[in-house]
């Protein structure tokens, strides 16, 4: 019978998402504030864990303190508590464990394919071993890789096999590569511990192994390398041609700024949760005719199929030559306007295309720019996408007068006039969505992160550092509808 868990762990990935009831957002926040993507954090408190779980003569207590959080254990049941006291929960120590090996799961997932776009797309130094190793790769396809050990290192291959030691790999390279490198694996099946130049491998029936320290570094390298070269070759044969192009380069605070990426379609339908919007959702054509823009969500769904969270990304048309599209943006730059209600937010024609976008509103203090500006205009712009297909109203005031109906809003009221005026736009699909959100959903869209609580809808700007408002459930609800009856949609 699988164990229920008290929160749900999602990917898509390229971001991990919490969901939660408000007994457990302290877990949340947990997981999200305090380990974050730092899988060293994430395996440490696995391996804490799992050693008080394996303590012969009983669990013996134990406290660990992190940076918001502390975790104290008292035999039974761990106490989860931030720091100042004003939030707690209690929870058994196997369903914790359980909550970070999802965990994991989905961060190394996200840190793998980092890694791999990071091979595939900038290219790296190829590893060479300086001995012969214990296992051979042979590279079976597509993030397929098989290991052939030599008579009695059997632990070694399959711990090379274990999906969960394989999410790990890049930062594993990473911390054996230090001098003097103490590394410890609790995983679920196998266990690694690499210490004063030895590693020793535990696993399944009383498997065990002991190797030279360095010889087991040069074996995970080795393997690394094998698993990014199976997705190289996979790029090159592929012979289908481009489907669309990403305009948006990233919407997190790491990966700052936009590109152009040719995305093959097998790609995108590789993608976790892919779906796409309706037809109608389309602007200015349809994917595949070489006409339009094409728009698809990366929906977190759960068991029966509802959404629960996802992120809305932008394709452009593969009739807009990407080698263009720079100069495009600098003479669109000429013609844009800024937005009256949105710092930083203006608007204009790329490659023909209606776009919006953002520029750093202390950088860029003039638009239209004068030619001979745009160069170093085009420097600030952090991300523009597509509109939606023309709506026949003046959707600026239609959002700008729909935001200044809520009566309690909390920061800066100017982020739900872009969330309203670049997230939903003119379709009621986008609506649709947001309505039917539930508490625990979050969203990140063209310009916002929207957060949906019991009581309260949270949304930070994407592109305004620091920019975000907090509103009473209701009262969105309420600017939503005034939103939909004047923008008529």
């Amino acid at each position: 019978m699988a164990m229920a868990l008290p929160v749900r762990i999602r990917g898509d990935g390229v971001r991990v998402a919490v969901e939660t009831d408000p007994a457990h957002a302290p877990l949340r926040d947990f997981l999200l504030n305090d380990l974050g993507e730092d899988v060293a954090a994430i395996i440490r408190a696995k391996g804490r864990l799992s050693d008080g779980l394996a303590a012969s003569g009983g669990h013996r207590p134990w406290q660990e303190l992190y940076r918001f959080h502390r975790l104290d254990f008292d035999g039974a049941i761990v106490h989860l508590r931030d720091v100042g006291g004003w939030s707690s929960c209690d929870l058994d120590p196997g369903v914790l464990l359980r909550c970070l090996e999802e965990y994991l799961e989905q961060v190394g997932a996200v840190r793998h394919r980092q890694m791999l776009e990071g091979v595939l797309q900038a290219g790296a130094e190829r590893f060479a071993p300086d001995r012969e190793l214990p296992v051979a790769f042979r590279v079976d396809g597509p993030g397929d890789v098989a290991c052939v050990p030599a008579p009695g290192n059997e632990p070694l291959a399959g711990l090379l096999g274990d999906t969960e030691f394989v999410l790990g790999l890049d930062w594993m390279v990473a911390e054996l590569g230090r001098p003097g490198a103490a590394v410890t694996w609790p995983g679920r099946v196998f266990r690694v511990a690499v210490a004063d130049g030895v590693a020793t491998i535990e696993g399944e029936e009383g498997a065990y192994l002991c190797l030279d320290g360095e010889t087991f570094r040069q074996v995970v390298a080795a393997f690394r390398q094998a698993h990014a070269d199976s997705h190289r070759a996979a790029a090159r044969e592929r012979a289908e041609p481009v489907a669309a192009m990403l305009a948006l380069g990233g919407t997190s605070r790491r990966a700052r700024g936009w590109a152009l990426v040719r995305t093959p379609r097998a790609t995108l339908e590789d993608v976790a949760g892919l779906t796409p919007h309706p037809d109608a959702c389309l602007p200015h054509g349809v994917l595949g005719t070489g006409s339009g823009a094409c728009w698809a969500d990366l929906a977190v769904l759960d068991e029966a199929g509802g959404r629960l969270r996802g992120g809305t990304k932008t394709f452009m048309p593969r009739g807009i030559d990407a080698d263009r599209l720079v100069p495009d943006l600098r003479d669109a730059l000429t013609r844009a306007r800024f937005l009256t209600s949105v710092p930083g937010a203006w608007a204009s024609f790329v490659a023909g295309v209606p776009v919006h976008g953002y520029v750093d509103p202390d950088a860029a203090v003039r638009l239209p720019c004068e030619p001979v500006q745009a160069e170093a205009v085009a420097q600030h712009v952090r991300v523009f996408f597509p509109e939606l297909v023309e709506s026949g109203t003046d959707l600026e005031a239609a959002a700008s007068r729909a935001a200044g109906t809520a009566r309690t809003v909390s920061g800066a009221p100017h982020v739900l006039t872009a969330f309203l005026l670049h997230d939903v736009q003119c379709h009621r699909h986008h609506l649709d969505v947001v309505r039917a959100a539930r508490p625990g959903w979050e969203h990140t869209g063209n310009a916002c992160h929207l957060r949906v609580d019991v009581r309260t809808v949270r949304l930070e700007h994407l592109w305004l550092d620091g920019h975000a408002c907090e509103l009473p459930t209701g009262e969105f609800a309420r600017v939503l509808e005034e939103y939909e009856r004047l923008a008529a949609l």
